[in-house]
């Protein structure tokens, strides 16, 4: 067992010096400006889209932070027995009505959106039953006592698990800085063996590679003038372009695969479905010609500010379509926070991973239904109110900053119940505002672990000590897969967030975290 005493005293004093400081801080940041590890600057003004000819570098640490080798190559383990899990999850229709219709359905107006879409499309008859996805599986360190640490799981994320190549470049920026001599003479563990490569970006690219020649080999008969195409769908005002055009340029450059990129509304006005097999042709932004689209990759819709419009219908469009969807409706739904509390009940993952069940089981926190009409409801609404510094509640969402923490759970629950009442009183839903939601217990970290950010904007030439700092471990996965088999089966990659023990969301877009890399010890 790992010990929270195996885990150094971190930052090593040395570095904390002004002057070395303030040099190895200069050459990480020229590293990121020189190498894309950038995001676009901030707007003006919050929901304009941001400048398109200015960059600042992504938040970042000096220097890697200790991680148990342990938990790491655990984690590195556990990736494609989830794989496994969430494809046969979306492909089990009995799972995703049981999930949806007992209750997110009814107090979730987007996942019911979703789920109309995925309905439709069932009754229609699907198109392409081949499916890909692209998932990160966050974890954080537990500590039991003090000789005790485990890893445990934050969630399971399906759809635009991001920062797959700007964590492949931090990674790089620490081996830049470790080969240059700014780590020399700080600690005994800082060398190469301890700090593992980085394959994040390839994950991405060869998954989707893996859908895009599924696609091509499975319609070779096509009469085509044009070759297919992979689509990004995107976001107006996305900051973390740089993390895509990675993984575009690597699919051009090392698979000969043409990416578009293109928003909703862009898709609204030239996506089309042509044929019997309902073949996804959309208009070329820079030729205007018709191309064929082979996968249709979601960097976008995982929110309900994403929907405006007709960008509901351009969904339906979407997956209606031959083209193979990263994710599907399906997958997306089986990613919500719901299915995970499921998961957690016994006998569930015996369903789907047989005798490896454990293994995935002895990464989850205990996790509760809100519905306070059950058993396991009733239970949970009783631990939160007594101690609330225990939990979190987590809605069914994406994209960070939705968590409610701690002490400010009850008065949420709270103003749930007194517009369940104002509802009910209008003759609406008996469904409890709450029930959108699952409970579970906190993760406890080791603490007294401090770090040194590197983040843009903070007027300083030197790198800003986070005296208590947590980390969160993402590793990444595709996979390639069908009704018949899974085909392709891919993990590889991880994704190092730390943030200051004070913050309890972890999103590096919205602010919280900044980029880091494992420092296995």
């Amino acid at each position: 067992m790992a010990s929270e005493t195996s885990l150094p005293d971190w930052p090593p004093a040395d570095l904390l010096e002004d002057l070395r400081n303030r040099t190895v801080t200069r050459d990480a940041r020229d590293f990121a400006l020189s190498t894309g590890l950038v995001y676009r600057a901030v707007p003006q003004r919050q929901g304009d889209t941001p400048p398109q000819d200015t960059t600042i570098h992504a938040p970042i640490t000096l220097l890697p932070s200790p991680f148990p080798r342990r938990l790491f190559e655990k984690a590195e383990n556990l990736q494609p027995l989830y794989n496994k899990l969430y494809a046969q999850l979306s492909l089990d229709e009995s799972f995703i009505k049981t999930i949806m219709e007992d209750t997110v359905v009814h107090v979730d107006e987007f996942q019911a959106c979703l789920y109309d879409i995925w309905q439709t499309v069932l009754k229609e008859g699907v198109s392409q039953s081949t499916q890909s996805g692209i998932f990160r599986s966050d974890y954080m360190m537990h500590l039991v006592n003090q000789t005790n640490i485990q890893l445990k799981q934050v969630e399971f994320n399906v759809i635009s698990s991001s920062f797959g190549p700007l964590c492949t470049k931090t990674s790089a920026m620490h081996h830049y800085l470790l080969h240059k001599g700014a780590y020399d003479a700080l600690h005994p563990s800082l060398n190469k063996e301890n700090m593992p490569e980085n394959h994040a970006l390839e994950t991405y690219a060869a998954g989707l590679a893996d859908a895009h020649n599924h696609y091509v080999e499975e319609c070779r008969d096509a009469q085509r003038s044009v070759k297919p195409a992979v689509l990004f769908v995107v976001q107006e005002t996305e900051r973390n372009t740089f993390d895509q055009r990675a993984i575009e340029m690597l699919l051009m450059e090392k698979y000969a695969i043409p990416v578009i990129r293109l928003t909703f509304e862009d898709l609204g006005k030239t996506a089309s479905l042509h044929g019997r097999e309902r073949i996804l042709i959309i208009q070329s932004p820079a030729t205007h010609a018709p191309v064929e689209i082979s996968t249709v990759y979601f960097r976008s819709g995982y929110s309900p500010e994403d929907y405006t419009g007709s960008a509901w219908d351009t969904r339906l469009v979407l997956e209606r379509s031959h083209a193979i969807k990263c994710p599907s409706i399906a997958l997306q739904l089986v990613g919500s926070k719901k299915a995970q509390q499921v998961l957690a009940q016994p006998g569930v993952l015996e369903n789907y991973l047989g005798n490896d069940a454990d293994q995935v089981r002895h990464s989850f926190m205990q996790l509760w239904p809100m519905d306070p009409n059950t058993e396991l409801g009733k239970e949970a609404h009783r631990l939160v109110r007594e101690h609330p510094e225990d939990y979190v509640l987590k809605p069914q969402r994406e994209g960070g900053g939705h968590n409610i923490y701690k002490k400010d759970i009850p008065p949420a629950l709270d103003a749930m119940e007194k517009r369940d009442k104002q509802r009910e009183a209008q003759g609406g839903t008996h469904v409890k505002e709450c029930e959108a939601y699952i409970l579970m217990s906190l993760i406890q970290q080791p603490q007294h672990r401090g770090s040194l950010f590197v983040r843009a904007g903070k007027n300083s030439d030197n790198a800003e000590l986070v005296k208590d700092s947590v980390n969160e471990l993402g590793i990444y996965g595709a996979v390639l897969y069908s009704p018949e088999s899974i085909s392709k089966n891919r993990s590889g990659g991880y994704l190092l967030r730390t943030k200051s023990k004070d913050s309890d969301e972890g999103g590096v877009a919205v602010g919280f975290s900044v980029i880091d890399t494992p420092l296995l010890v």
